[in-house]
């Protein structure tokens, strides 16, 4: 493969690189896995779902695995909206809101 189509993460920013990236995509994993599997932690009954969180959430995770999978767009607002900068106080967020309290 020439080196044309290759992207060059560096020139993005210091979280581009290979450790951020992979940080991204175990998160983001982690806390679908851990929605799929207990779905208790989103909420007990559905009468009580918390629609903003949830939500919130949701984009971190999507962010997580964009930014993961190394897909970095053209367009400078998107490349903010999608950067491990917008997505990883979402999944700090979401972590805190669902795997909190079943810890503490």
């Amino acid at each position: 493969m020439s080196d044309e189509f290759q992207p060059h993460y560096s020139s993005y920013g210091p979280l581009y690189q290979g450790w951020a990236r992979g940080l991204s995509l175990l998160v983001a994993l982690v806390l679908s896995v851990a929605i799929l599997v207990m779905p208790q932690l989103v909420a007990a009954d559905t009468a009580e779902l918390k629609h903003g969180p949830l939500s919130l959430g949701m984009a971190g995770i999507c962010i997580g695995f964009v930014h993961g999978v190394g897909y970095v767009p053209q367009l400078r607002i998107w490349r903010w909206l999608f950067s491990p900068y917008v997505g990883w106080p979402l999944m700090a967020l979401c972590g805190y809101w669902w795997l909190f309290p079943l810890f503490f």
